[in-house]
């Protein structure tokens, strides 16, 4: 199953579109409505990429993060003196 969910999410293809040596594509979806019914999916990207970054040499948590500041100058929960 993550073969298959992972190749939707590269390949940013529909559902429906998945290759027919997969498992049915209603089949695969609903696990993945499952899975992120319970919280799996965030849990399986936490853990993936705490590998990606352990095995190029970095801490498995990242300690900065970047925000775009043009999202920040226009959200509505900015006081509008600072805004723009």
């Amino acid at each position: 199953m993550l073969d298959e969910i992972g190749y939707v999410m590269d390949n940013e293809i529909k559902w429906r579109a998945m290759p027919a040596d997969f498992p049915a594509w209603d089949s695969v979806y609903a696990c993945f409505r499952r899975w992120r019914g319970q919280g799996l999916a965030k849990d399986f990207h936490y853990r993936l990429r705490g590998q990606v970054r352990l095995a190029k040499g970095r801490e498995a948590e990242p300690t900065a993060a970047i925000i775009d500041s043009q999202s920040v100058k226009a959200a509505a929960s900015v006081p509008a003196t600072t805004r723009g």
